[in-house]
Parts: C-alpha cells; structure tokens; sequence
C-alpha cells in the first residue's frame, strides 16, 4: 500500500469501532501508535467531512450561537441565525451604518478552530474571494473580527435553492443552462489560481430569476501553493459523493478536480441520481465507491422512484453525445478527463447548438450527420458533394483495379474528389474561423479530410494541379494550428510540419499553376505563416526574405488578373507587404528594429488598400485597422506621441466597426482586444488616463470573454497577464484604486512566477517588483492599507531587487504608512 491508497478494510474496521465512541475516547482510540498513520488520517478525514451540509446553506433545524443577535460587525447587524457549518456559524445580517440599506450573510468560525492553522487559512479564503468578481459566485463584501476574537467575514445573501432541486421540472436544455453558468464561474476562480474543492447541490443555489450563485470559496487553495503543504494529508475539507478520486486519496488537488466534481453535479442534474455509490449508507462506503465503482451509463439508468416525470423520454435524449461528455468528465485517472472547465462547457454547448463534442470518437460521418441536423435545408447541395466524395473515393479504388480502358475514368474521378475535398476544406475552415470555441471542432474536420488527401499526395505524381490543392489545404491547416496572428490552437510544431508540406507542394506547382489566382493566393499565405514560424524562432532576417521572394513573385504575375481575381491578389500583396512592416519594427516580438523602413512599408501597404476600401469587404476593414495599430506602435516608439495616439485611435474605432456589423465574430472580437490594448498603453504614454482606462476595459472585457469560452490553452487565456498589466495601470492612473486593485494581482502573479522559475531573472524580477509597488499603491489608495502592507511583505525580495533610482519613483507614489519605516530614507 503506498501513503496514498490506505488498506480500506482497516480503514473500514477503525471507523465502524470509532464513529459511535464519544468524542474524548474516539480521540483516546485514534491516538494509539500501533495504529497505521494513513488510516488513521483516513478516518479522521470521514468522520470530519462525513456530512453534506454546506457552510452556507440552511440547515432544516439550525442551531444558532447565542448572544450574536444585534452584535454590529463593522458595517453590519446581525439579525438572525441562518445555520451551521463545519467551521461556524452563518447568521443575516443588515446593513448599519446608513449608506444603504441590504441585507448579507454573515460567516463567523465556531471557538474552538481560531486556531493558528485556521486563522491562515481563514486569511487565504479572505485573500481568495477578493480576487473573484464573477455574476455567478457569492461576493465578499467585508471582513474582520468580533469583538470576542472570532474572524468573520460578510457574503453577499443568496436566496435560492440548491441546483439539484431546481432542476426538477426543467428542460435538459435548460438544465445544461444552469450548469454552463456553474462551469463559467469555476473556470472563473481557476483563472485565478484558485480551486473550490467541495462542489456539491449544497454550495450551489439558483435564485429566483434562475442565476446561479456559487458559495463557499472558505476550501479553495491557491494552485501556487508550496508543493509540500499541498500534499498534506491531515484534515481535508470535501464532501465524499462528489470529491474526486485523488481527493479521496488524499493527493493534491488541481483543477481537474473540480472538474470531476462537475461531472458529479452534472449527473446528479440530469438523472437525479449519483453516477455510483447510490446505496452507500455511510461516507466510507461513499468514499470507496468514489474510488472503486465505474459510472453508470446515464443512458441506462432504469426509471425508479426518484426519477422524475418522463424520465424514458430524458433518457433516449442522453444517449450518444451527453453520455460520453459524462462519462468522460467522471474519468478516474486525471490524464483521461477533459483537460479544463472550458473544454467542458465547449463540449455541452456544441451539444446545444448540435455541433460535434469532443467527447466521443467524431469521424466525418459523425459531424457530417451533425451539419445536415442543424442545416437541413440549406444543406442539400453539401450533402450530394458528401456523398460524391465517399462514393467517389471508393470507385476510384475500385476502378483503379479495372482493365485499362476504365483507367482514365478513375483518374477523372480522383480529380473530382480532390476538388470537393478542397472546397470543403476552404468553405468551412472561413466559416468557423468567426465561431467562437469552435477550434477544436474546426480542427478535427480538417485532419479527416487533411487524412484523405495525404494519400492524394502519395499519388498526386506530377500532376501540378493536385499540388496546387495541397497547398491551399496544408497552408490552411498550418493557419489553424498555429498562425501567431490569428486565431490558432496554438500548436507550433504540427503548423511547422503542414506549412514545411505547403510550401514544397507549392514550390512544384508554381512553375505551371502561377496562372490560377486561387493557387497564387493559397502560395502567398503559406508564405507568410512560414515568415511569421520563422520570426518567432529569433529568424527575423530569415522570415523577411520568404516574405520579399514571394511578394516579388505576386508582382510579377498580378498584371495578367482581372476583375475579382486581381482584386484579391492585391489584398494578398497588401498583406505581404504589411508584414514586412511588421517585422521591421515590432513590440512584444522579434523585428529588426528598423522603424523608418517599417513606416515606408506601412505607407506602401495603405496605398495598396485605398483602392479595395468602400466596397464592403470586411477583411478590407481587417487590414486597414491592423495597418493602423501596427503604425501607431511604431510612431510611440518613436516618441511621436500624436501620431500614435491618431493611428490607435483609428485602428480602435476600425475594429468597433467591423464587430458591430458582425456581433460574435471571432477574428473581429480578436482585433479588438489587440487594438483595445495597444490604444490604452499609447493613450496612457501621451497623458490620458481616462482614454486609457476606457480603452483598457474593452480589451479586459472581451479578452476574459474570449479566454472563458475557449479554455485556458487559448491565445487569449495567455494574454490576459499582459492586458491585466495595462489595464491595472491605467485604472490606477485614472483614480479608479479600487478596480485597479482587482485587475492588477493576475498580471503580478503570472510574473511573480516566471521570476520564480528563472531564479534571478531581472526582466521578470523588476516587471514583479513594479506590479507589487502598483497593486500597493491601488490597495492602499482603496483604503485597503492592511493588504497593500502585506503585498509589499510578500514582494520584497524583488523590490529590493530594483535599481535605486526607479525604486524611490514608485515609493514616493504610495501614500503615507504604506510603505516600510526607513524605505525612502534614501531617495533623494
């Protein structure tokens, strides 16, 4: 048996010998040192967390402290017990000090655990909630202590009930509504390094206006915890029916552990059953079940007494997709769950929108099928050009086995399936590109058809007109996976390995097929995503001369197109040309640091898209509001303030523009947040905070909602370090300390973290030790002195890390009694 896994049989003896003694000869019992130290905290960890009451919920018979009621905590009256929890008393409260009038729930720890250990933790949880503002999770509002010594701390009060018992009477679609809310608020709090750890009916209500409220946040733990004190095995805070295997085992938590626990709640939702342990009597039966029994099938529940009305009807409907997306949340080994909330919403929601799940083995027959339901009328046409291609592949196999007088036949219809393959690929590669958490779906489609044509390329022999379609396909695919100025899954080695195929298969078709504008276009994009592989490789030099040979050979064949051919070719050109700019004077990534160049090219690219303007194309706009942004970064490097604020300025109101004649559309929701951002940071240099901190906000807004709905993998999950940084320092610069004080702790902790993996790093050290000074001057400027004091205890190493000079700069900006006695003795 290894610590983790105690003996269960022994584990069982001890807690049927124990759980009845009283609570003196239970310790006595459990104190003896013949007894194995896994077990025994096995069964203390049951018979503490044994219930399901949550802290926050009302109990049916509560059994208040006495002498509270008319106790003023702070702001606060309490009024009257609401019930009992593990840790202490919940009590409602009102307002008392006049501002306004509201009423709270009151969270105050039983005497007995404002213990040393306790009392930490109770700090953590205050720390925890501060950091989360979501509509779907219970707000702190205060905190402190009584005046007999106990900490408390003011939630906002829920009226609701549980989620499993408003679920009764709903729709599954409704049902799943519910539950996407309840995953957007745990992806919320995961990411801010923090986990919930007991998810259960209990700790989740539904108000009457049918919102979810997430309670209880007194068990979550920031993932950057010290690894050792993560794996302490002693008193573990979880409910047995919905924690997760490793919780049970008492091995650190992450966030995958919510997501079991989801899973848990999602079952629970949809059947009104558990997914095992249905007849454990106790939490140690509980707790093997976790462990030791598989996940009934929803699908094959048999109806009982607690199912509801028109439980076959659900049933038939559980079938296929939401069977595998449960049964794939409920995994037992954390590696075969869904690797975040995100990915699990996505999946529902596909289900929703009856678009393919992740969750089950998604051939192209599958989402195929997925298409024509969701699109039967206008999917006629598709479905003839599915069909052709499966039948015509097989007849080309077929028929390749035939005499040779049917062997031109087969040929022809090889051809026939490479071009539906190629106007598939392209058709719905645009289309989903403007569907947001639509990746990994977008992804899938192009690998089966992407499959098929590998073995096209095997055949294709010298025939230029099939490499032409595989450059056209690879380069779209290479742009899916990783094309670091678009919307991406972000996975540089698989882009490497599709555009490497583009631009051979473009290489041998050009000589023959530089006549054919789709091709020369196709070509022209595989070149720039190579350029872009190559930039973010440190290959700068090398990626502008993929990007000039190939803009040289657009010029040279563009005067033989006409009409809308050369109108695309001279987008595409633009494009070209707009990146050499880009790569002669870029922030954030590699350039050759050459800004006079970067503005000739800037100059060329616009003349080149005066013409295209006014003729609604919205990639048009796309560009011109790109041109603009990038120009804007250059002219502040320059230190040509007006300049840069004019051209942001522009490039913002270009991408506003875009995304209101196309609401929801990913690229355009993208364009915003990078334009958003840049703006601000330019709007702030020139000496306007307010325009800053609008600009700011709209890039935070829509990058949180990019980042919730497409996971913690996506580009924009990653970004929101960066925004956060910029958006915390304008907030604070336009006097608004108190949101500044919310946004800035997300950008200090992602560097506080480098700085901590690369030791000494003076880049990351000084970016940890100017948002720690930031984040203090916020806090204490919110009238929050005692965590702006503790953010400056916790940072100090960095900030003393920093050059003098730059240091008494941010001292002098703190307000008095913030900073550490003798801190500015020195500046002068």
């Amino acid at each position: 048996m290894t610590p983790s896994s105690p003996d269960w049989a022994a584990v069982r003896a001890l807690f049927d010998a124990v759980a009845e003694l009283p609570p003196a000869e239970r310790e006595a019992r459990l104190a003896d040192p013949a007894l194995d130290a896994a077990v025994v905290a096995e069964v203390r960890s049951l018979l503490a967390h044994g219930g399901e009451t949550s802290f926050l919920a009302e109990p049916a018979e509560p059994t208040p402290e006495p002498g509270r009621e008319g106790e003023v905590l702070g702001a606060w009256r309490i009024v009257a017990p609401l019930g009992s929890g593990g840790m202490g008393q919940v009590w409602l409260a009102e307002r008392a000090d006049g501002a306004y009038s509201g009423e709270a729930a009151v969270k105050v720890l039983k005497r007995g655990m404002d213990t040393e250990a306790v009392l930490a933790r109770f700090a953590q949880e205050q720390q925890a909630l501060a950091r989360l503002s979501h509509p779907h999770i219970a707000r702190l509002l205060d905190a402190g202590r009584t005046a007999d010594g106990l900490p408390y701390f003011v939630m906002e009060r829920v009226h609701g009930q549980p989620i499993d018992q408003a679920c009764d009477g709903l729709t599954l679609e409704a049902r799943l509504a519910l539950f996407l809310q309840l995953a957007d608020a745990v992806a919320h709090a995961h990411r801010h390094l923090l986990v919930h750890r007991d998810l259960k009916p209990a700790n989740v209500l539904v108000d009457n206006d049918g919102q979810v409220k997430l309670l209880d946040f007194g068990i979550a733990k920031a993932l950057q915890e010290d690894a050792a004190e993560a794996t302490h095995t002693g008193q573990r805070a979880f409910t047995p029916h919905y924690a997760s295997p490793e919780q049970v085992r008492g091995e650190p938590v992450s966030t995958a552990t919510d997501l079991y626990s989801l899973g848990v709640l999602l079952y629970v939702m949809l059947t009104g059953q558990r997914p095992y342990g249905r007849t454990a009597g106790s939490a140690l039966e509980a707790a093997r079940a976790v462990l030791e029994e598989e996940p009934t099938r929803p699908s094959s529940l048999s109806p009982g007494p607690q199912m509801a009305a028109g439980w076959v009807a659900t049933r038939r409907r559980l079938q296929g997709d939401l069977d595998n997306i449960l049964l794939k949340t409920l995994e037992k080994p954390v590696e075969r769950r869904y690797p975040s909330v995100e990915a699990l919403s996505a999946d529902v929601r596909a289900f929703l929108a009856g678009y393919p799940v992740s969750a089950r083995p998604a051939g192209w027959g599958y989402r195929a099928g997925k298409f024509v339901r969701r699109n039967r009328a206008a999917t006629g046409a598709a479905a003839f050009a599915a069909l052709a291609l499966v039948v015509g592949a097989g007849l080309a196999l077929w028929q390749a086995q035939q005499a040779t007088a049917a062997r031109d036949m087969a040929h022809q219809r090889l051809h026939d399936v490479r071009s539906i393959a190629h106007d598939v690929v392209m058709r719905h590669a645009d289309a989903l590109t403007v569907v947001s958490g639509s990746l990994a779906v977008k992804e899938a489609m192009l690998r089966d058809l992407v499959g098929s044509l590998d073995g096209l390329a095997a055949s294709a022999g010298d025939d230029p007109a099939a490499w032409a379609d595989l450059t056209g396909v690879h380069a779209r695919l290479a742009e899916l996976l990783g094309n670091d100025s678009g919307v991406s899954l972000a996975r540089p080695a698989d882009a490497a390995r599709h555009v490497a195929l583009a631009m051979a298969a473009a290489e041998r078709a050009w000589p023959t097929q530089h006549g054919q504008a789709r091709f020369v276009d196709d070509a022209l994009r595989a070149a720039q995503i190579q350029a872009q592989q190559l930039r973010a490789e440190g290959r700068v030099a090398d990626g502008v001369a993929v990007l000039e040979r190939w803009r040289d050979r657009l010029q040279a064949v563009l005067p033989q197109f006409q009409g809308a051919d050369a109108r695309d070719l001279q987008f595409r050109l633009a494009g070209t040309v707009l990146n050499l700019g880009i790569f002669h004077d870029q922030t954030g990534a590699g350039s050759l640091n050459q800004p006079h160049q970067a503005l000739a090219f800037f100059a060329q690219a616009q003349a080149m898209l005066m013409p295209l303007q006014g003729q609604g194309e919205r990639s048009v706009d796309e560009l011109l509001g790109t041109l603009l942004g990038a120009r804007a970064v250059t002219h502040m490097r320059m230190e040509r303030l007006s300049e840069a604020a004019a051209d942001a300025g522009a490039a913002l109101a270009q991408r506003q523009r875009v995304l209101s004649e196309h609401p929801g559309d990913l690229m355009a929701r993208d364009g915003l947040v990078t334009e958003a951002t840049n703006a601000g940071a330019i709007r702030l240099r020139a000496g306007d905070a307010p325009g800053a901190a609008e600009a700011t906000t709209l890039a935070w807004q829509e990058a949180q909602g990019l980042a919730r709905e497409n996971g913690p993998q996506s580009k924009w999950a990653r970004l929101l370090p960066r925004i956060a940084q910029h958006h915390g320092r304008a907030l604070l610069a336009a006097g608004r300390a108190g949101e500044a004080a919310q946004v800035l702790p997300v950008a200090l902790a992602h560097w506080a973290g480098l700085a901590a993996q690369a030791g000494t790093a003076p880049d990351a050290l000084r970016r940890q030790a100017v948002l720690a000074l930031w984040l203090a001057q916020a806090q204490a400027r919110a009238g929050q002195m005692l965590p702006a004091r503790a953010t400056l205890r916790r940072h100090a190493a960095a900030v003393q890390a920093l050059p003098p000079d730059q240091a008494c700069t941010l001292w002098r900006q703190l307000p008095p009694g913030v900073a550490p006695v003798g801190a500015v003795a020195g500046c002068r």
